[in-house]
């Protein structure tokens, strides 16, 4: 590798790049070691955990990300940003209940595309969607009956064609992820290792194992970190955003799992599986809002930078 090559390699690389690095390398290897997997009541307890002290955080900031964008400005607008938010999110989890195999395919649709811009983010939608579809594929050709159950919790059998659907997409999900390794390799070295890390621990590690690695370690550390960032100029109000933003639908989170836990103390369905639908579909719940966010904060960027650079010229 050349001089500037490394010089590029070092300036990317991000306290997230090697906290991931060092997770997916840690558990690739004891999976190759055949060491005994938590059973699966473990992982998704320990997977609602790491979600919701560092999953969920990562789109607390989505309150100053409108104010940015200038959705609101006001105090009346902030009531009504946030009743917008949760109706939304009410929606989709309403959604999700009448249609739950659609929901699902949405959801990782939508998934792939958020996750895509993880990597490759000065190359176009296209190579980002299908990187982050293809690590989305991957777990279910790896690992067909422990994705098949997965989603079986999520969606019944319609969510087990799903996954019978993604294991014979899995060798199209390989190539994605080799294309988005080598095209990223030469602008941006981290870009590629993190794409190979994520797409090796997606074939080796179990499902909940790998998902908890990669949300947590990877795509909520980053956004957060450049959220962090974005908003530096909201002092204070941006810690305290982040965490009410948090507390709140964890509380929820909680809340619901006692009610439902307790209404189904008589049910032969595990603990464990409401725990997946409270992490999966909350996740869905909350994806949707801050996607549509996003979109519109970067579409309302250039409109303010050109406010500002005829601000300036006048």
């Amino acid at each position: 590798m050349s001089v500037p090559a490394l010089r590029s390699a070092r300036s990317t690389l991000t306290f997230e790049t090697v906290l991931f690095s060092v997770g997916a390398i840690l558990v690739i290897l004891f999976t190759l070691l055949r060491l005994p997997s938590p059973p699966v009541g473990v992982q998704a307890a320990v997977l609602g955990i790491l979600v919701a002290v560092l999953g969920i955080p990562h789109g607390a900031l989505d309150p100053l990300i409108a104010r940015r964008a200038g959705i609101w400005t006001s105090v009346r607008g902030f009531a009504l940003f946030n009743l917008g938010y949760v109706a939304l999110v009410g929606l989709v989890v309403a959604v999700w209940l009448v249609a739950p195999t659609a929901s699902l395919i949405v959801f990782l649709v939508v998934s792939g595309i958020h996750f895509g811009a993880d990597w490759n983010t000065r190359r176009g939608i296209p190579l980002r969607t299908l990187t982050g579809l293809g690590l989305l594929t991957l777990p279910a050709f790896a690992h067909h009956a422990d994705v098949s159950a997965i989603y079986g919790t999520l969606a019944g059998s319609g969510g087990m064609s799903v996954a019978a659907a993604q294991t014979w997409l899995g060798p199209f999900a390989i190539v994605a992820m080799i294309v988005g390794a080598v095209i990223a390799l030469r602008t941006r070295p981290t870009d590629a290792v993190e794409i190979a890390l994520a797409g090796t621990l997606a074939l080796v590690a179990p499902p909940l194992v790998f998902f908890a690695v990669y949300f947590c370690a990877l795509h909520s550390a980053r956004h957060l970190r450049t959220g962090f960032v974005a908003e530096r100029g909201a002092g204070r109000l941006r810690t305290v955003i982040t965490v009410v933003y948090t507390v709140v639908p964890v509380g929820a989170s909680v809340i619901l799992f006692a009610v439902f836990s307790g209404a189904a103390a008589g049910d032969v369905a595990p603990p464990s599986d409401l725990i997946l639908r409270l992490v999966f579909i909350g996740l869905a719940a909350l994806t949707v809002p801050h996607m549509v966010l996003v979109a519109i904060a970067e579409r309302e960027r250039p409109r303010r930078t050109d406010t500002r650079v005829a601000a300036a010229s006048a």
